[in-house]
C-alpha cells in the first residue's frame, strides 16, 4: 500500500545519477485484448481522474502466484475495477483508454525525474526544493519538441515517495544497463572478445598484452563485472556523500528557521504583555471617573429611592478608599 517516506523518497528521486538515462524509458504494459474501434473523441481527463489512476497503478499488483506470465487483461481489469470504485466524478473510461493514460501519464514524469535529478546534481547553494522544481519544469520545456510544459505535477506528487515508483525507477535502470549487448570489432584480431564497456586507455592495454596471449571471454566478462561493481560502489558512495551533506544543510537552515521563529514569539509574548497592561491601566483610570462622577453627582433633586442607590455607591467607595493597601 502506498506509504510516505519523506526522506527516504527524496534522497532517491534527486540523487540516483542514472535516472535522468532513463527519462526516454516506458514501463512495458502487459497487452490487453483490442476493445472495439471507437471514433468518438473523449474528453481530457481530469486531474481527479489522473489520481485515481495514479493510486490504482501503485495499490494493484501482479498476481504473486503467476508473477509476470499474468495475462495484462486480468492485471488491468483489476485496474479499471480500482479506479471505478475510487473517482467521485462521472466517467466512462475504458480499460484501453487507463492504459494508454497511464503510459502518457510515465513517460512524462520520468521524464521530468529526469530533468529534477540533473538540476539537482547542480548542487546550486541557497535553492530550495521549490526552486529546484521550477528550474526542473523549465528544463522540461525547453527539452521538449513542442515547447510543452509538465502537465502532470498531480501524479509527481503522488508517485515521487512510493516505493513502487521507486523501484520501478530501479527496475528500468538495470534493465537497460543489462540489455547492452557487447560490441565487438568486425576485423578478427587480438581485441575482438573485448567488451564495448571498457575505457579508450583500457582498451590499449589489454590490446598491447593480447599480442602474445589473448584475453579469454571468462575473462573479459569478470573484467567488466568487476567494473562495474567498482563503479556501483563509488556511485553510491559519493551520493552518501551529498546525502550527508544535503542533510547538514537542511538542519542548518532547519535550526535558523527555528531561531528566527522563537524571536519571532518573543517578541510577540512582549507586545500582548504591554497591551495587557494597557488595557487594565485603562480600565482603572474609567473606574475612576466613573466614582468621581458618582462622588459629585448632585443628589438633592433626585428620588428617594434613586437618592439611596446612589448613597450606597458612595459608601461603597469611601470603604474601598479607606482599606489600606495591599
Amino acid at each position: 500500500m502506498m506509504t510516505d517516506e519523506t526522506n527516504q523518497g527524496d534522497f532517491h528521486n534527486y540523487s540516483n545519477t542514472y535516472v535522468d538515462q532513463q527519462s526516454q524509458a516506458i514501463e512495458e504494459v502487459p497487452a490487453a485484448p483490442s476493445a472495439r474501434p471507437n471514433h468518438k473523441r473523449s474528453k481530457n481527463f481530469s486531474d481527479h481522474e489522473d489520481e485515481v489512476l495514479v493510486s490504482g497503478w501503485l495499490n494493484v499488483s501482479l498476481d504473486p502466484v503467476v508473477g509476470k506470465d499474468q495475462k495484462g487483461a486480468k492485471y488491468w481489469s483489476r485496474i479499471y475495477e480500482y479506479f471505478n470504485e475510487h473517482k467521485t466524478c462521472p466517467s466512462t473510461r475504458t480499460m484501453n483508454s487507463l492504459m494508454h493514460r497511464w503510459e502518457t501519464i510515465q513517460k512524462a514524469v520520468n521524464k521530468f525525474c529526469g530533468c529534477l535529478s540533473r538540476i539537482e546534481l547542480r548542487r546550486q547553494s541557497g535553492t530550495t526544493i521549490q526552486d529546484k522544481v521550477a528550474e526542473a519544469c523549465a528544463l522540461y520545456k525547453s527539452e521538449d519538441e513542442h515547447q510543452r510544459a509538465f502537465q502532470f505535477m498531480h501524479c509527481w506528487n503522488k508517485l515521487r515517495t512510493q516505493p513502487k515508483w521507486l523501484a520501478k525507477i530501479d527496475e528500468l535502470a538495470v534493465g537497460k544497463t543489462s540489455n547492452k549487448k557487447q560490441k565487438t570489432s568486425s576485423n578478427a584480431g587480438p581485441s575482438a572478445s573485448l567488451p564495448s564497456e571498457l575505457g579508450e586507455g583500457e582498451v590499449q592495454g589489454i590490446e598491447d598484452n593480447a599480442l602474445t596471449r589473448p584475453i579469454g571471454k571468462k575473462k573479459a566478462k569478470a573484467a567488466l563485472l568487476q567494473e562495474k561493481k567498482k563503479s556501483v560502489t563509488t556511485t553510491l558512495e559519493n551520493m552518501w556523500v551529498q546525502k550527508k551533506e544535503i542533510d547538514g544543510e537542511k538542519e542548518l537552515k532547519k535550526e535558523e528557521r527555528f531561531n528566527k521563529a522563537f524571536a519571532l514569539e518573543q517578541d510577540r509574548v512582549a507586545n500582548e504583555k504591554l497591551l495587557i497592561e494597557l488595557r487594565s491601566q485603562e480600565v482603572q483610570l474609567q473606574k475612576r471617573r466613573d466614582e468621581e462622577r458618582i462622588m459629585t453627582m448632585d443628589l438633592t433633586t433626585m428620588p428617594d429611592e434613586q437618592k439611596k442607590y446612589y448613597m450606597s455607591l458612595r459608601a461603597e467607595i469611601m470603604s474601598r478608599l479607606s482599606m489600606p493597601s495591599a
